[in-house]
């Protein structure tokens, strides 16, 4: 299948400079970060309706949700990605 079905399997869909996945509790979304990235660097605001990304300076994503955040259980962690570089996990 196509994107449809890797939501429904929580699988990972590609998007425009990030992954993300969904269940039916959270949205996972993952962006490549510089490999020096620490949190201090990172700044996240959480919307009931929105989401900005941004990291040293530079917007990773901007703009509206697909429905409604409960934006005290949000969450955002800088971790090691796969391929050896660092990754920013932000979790709806």
């Amino acid at each position: 299948g196509g994107p449809s079905q890797a939501i429904e399997d929580g699988g990972e869909v590609q998007a425009d400079g990030y992954r993300w996945s969904q269940t039916e509790e959270e949205v996972e979304m993952k962006f490549s970060v510089a490999q020096g990235t620490k949190a201090k660097y990172v700044k996240v605001n959480f919307g009931r309706k929105s989401l900005k990304v941004t990291a040293a300076g530079q917007t990773l994503v901007h703009g509206e949700t697909g429905g409604e955040v409960a934006v005290d259980e949000c969450t955002y962690t800088i971790q090691d990605d796969r391929e050896g570089g660092r990754e920013l996990c932000v979790t709806l």
